[in-house]
């Protein structure tokens, strides 16, 4: 059973800070997908050469993704908070931890059961680590 500090916790979250972490986690993954970075290896790993997306469906996922990532950086921030990791270094280190503790076992075994190349998961996978060490190390410095 929750007591009342705690409950009062999940009401102040620092929303700025969840909404500053989850854009600039959208950021990173601008950047990771791009051309210059990873974008050309993950397309190829994927054998995505079909027809491109809709501007809307483009639009619908990622608002979609935007608002999953607000979800994610709320719960890290709780996690950071538990954790007591008010430094930008431990906040960054608590997102290593929900990535080797959440992210690598879920996204590994879909990846093994959908047979999907190492490659293709090696770029989501560190993307979701840099985007989980960013937001970390973002709302830890908010507090």
């Amino acid at each position: 059973m929750w007591n009342l500090k705690e409950v009062r916790y999940l009401i102040q979250v620092n929303l700025t800070a969840v909404a500053v972490a989850s854009a600039v986690s959208m950021g990173v993954g601008f950047a990771w997908y791009s051309n210059a970075m990873f974008g050309k290896q993950w397309i190829k790993a994927n054998n995505l050469n079909g027809p491109k997306i809709s501007k809307n469906e483009m639009i619908k996922t990622f608002g979609i993704t935007f608002v999953v990532t607000l979800v994610s950086a709320y719960i890290l921030s709780l996690f950071i908070h538990y954790a007591g990791a008010y430094t930008l270094l431990n906040g960054a280190k608590t997102g290593l931890w929900a990535w080797i503790g959440f992210v690598v076992p879920t996204t590994l075994a879909n990846a093994l059961f959908l047979r999907r190349s190492m490659p293709a998961y090696l770029i989501e996978a560190g993307h979701h680590l840099v985007g989980l060490l960013v937001m970390g190390a973002i709302l830890a410095s908010w507090y």
